[in-house]
């Protein structure tokens, strides 16, 4: 049973997404729905157990800003990141106000790199959702030219299949074929260069578009964030040996690799731990940083009241900056049996705050980290609210 997060007419409830019915703009007459963004995280067409925190306002204002580096090459479904009078604090940060479109029926997927089900299919047959590629790649390499593999729209539940380029026109028309194709491939090569000069490398992408009533395409849903993408750390690449990401793959490794749990059974995937949660979540955050170019900062409810609320302010060092005292304790584990673990060092603060937390107050959290708590030339922090347990 689904219990929406809203008291508005629900639309579509996702594995991570749902969507509102808002009336149609007076002005314009657009149709307009609320996108809110969950914080939870599917795996194999399973949602897990537990969420990730942060994680729907992570990628929501993720896509934003990708949004903005976009906007010259395609429109997209946001109308406001302004959320309608009476609608409750709890979805601040992670909900906007977007365009009612006419979906396309295909996920479009721009891969710049060999791996995940291109690698697999590579080993079988040279080719890519039947593109020819070249003899002697592996895993992890870099493609000499990005290439378009769409894939199958699946409903909940089912699995999104690889097809042709040729087999998508079936579907979509020739000409709407063709217009899907180029503007993914230009989204990916804009995305692409900008991530690499943050140090991410943007293996590859998936993307949804919708049609306006007078044929407009739009770019729509989420945009180039770890959900929809794979994310490599420039710093580390090494094809056919090591793909560090800054994406879900870390969890989707823990299942297939550590969890005990048959994938080609029939029994849903065990509840994550916490240290997998923690580490799923530092990489959202890792990825914002670098590629936002700041840390991300929760959205707090206007007027939050708590007899004593804590506030915490996890501080990190930044991805590209040295952590000689993570290094020793990743070489320690290392040499107790424990490989596969790589550790930074970090802080964390609480802040105990009496009566309301607001954004006043939070902002003012977030002012002395900047200037006491977080060295910010080298270090990063995120401000967050912990709830106590009465």
């Amino acid at each position: 049973m689904v219990v929406p997060l809203l008291d508005l007419p629900l639309i579509h409830s996702g594995k991570v997404r749902e969507l509102y019915e808002l009336p149609a703009d007076p002005q314009t007459g657009t149709e307009r729905m609320l996108m809110v963004a969950t914080d939870a995280v599917s795996a194999y067409d399973f949602v897990l157990t537990p969420g990730i925190p942060d994680k729907g306002a992570i990628l929501t204002q993720m896509s934003q800003w990708w949004f903005e580096q976009l906007a010259d090459l395609v429109p997209n479904h946001v109308l406001s990141t302004t959320l309608p009078a009476g609608v409750t604090d709890r979805v601040a940060g992670r909900a906007v106000v977007v365009e009612k479109l006419r979906m396309a029926p295909v996920e479009c997927v721009a891969r710049g790199y060999l791996t995940g089900s291109g690698w697999a299919e590579y080993q079988q047959s040279r080719t890519v959702c039947g593109i020819p590629l070249p003899d002697g790649l592996v895993d992890g390499d870099r493609l000499p030219e990005p290439i378009f593999t769409p894939a199958t729209k699946a409903e909940q539940g089912e699995h999104d299949e690889n097809i042709t380029y040729e087999q998508m026109l079936q579907v979509t028309g020739p000409e709407l074929g063709e217009q899907l194709r180029d503007l993914t491939l230009a989204i990916y090569r804009r995305a692409e260069g900008i991530a690499r000069e943050r140090g991410i490398i943007l293996a590859d992408t998936k993307v949804e578009f919708g049609l306006r009533p007078d044929g407009t395409i739009v770019l729509a849903d989420e945009v180039l964030t770890p959900d929809s993408s794979r994310f490599w750390d420039a710093a580390t690449w090494q094809p056919g040996e090591r793909l560090d990401s800054f994406d879900k793959q870390f969890l989707r490794d823990w299942l297939v690799h550590e969890s005990g749990w048959d994938r080609a059974g029939d029994q849903p995937p065990p509840p994550l731990p916490d240290e997998v949660v923690t580490a799923t979540r530092r990489r959202y955050l890792d990825a914002y940083a670098r590629l936002v170019g700041q840390s991300f900062t929760p959205t707090a409810p206007t007027a939050r009241i708590s007899p004593m609320a804590t506030v915490v302010v996890d501080v990190m060092p930044k991805p590209e900056i040295l952590d000689p005292q993570g290094k020793a304790v990743t070489g320690a584990l290392t040499r107790l049996g424990f490989e596969g673990l790589t550790v930074r060092q970090g802080k964390r603060f609480e802040v105990q705050v009496e009566g309301e937390v607001t954004d006043e107050v939070l902002a003012r959290i977030g002012e002395a980290a900047e200037r006491l708590l977080a060295n910010t030339v080298i270090e990063q922090y995120v401000v967050r609210v912990e709830e106590q347990q009465q």
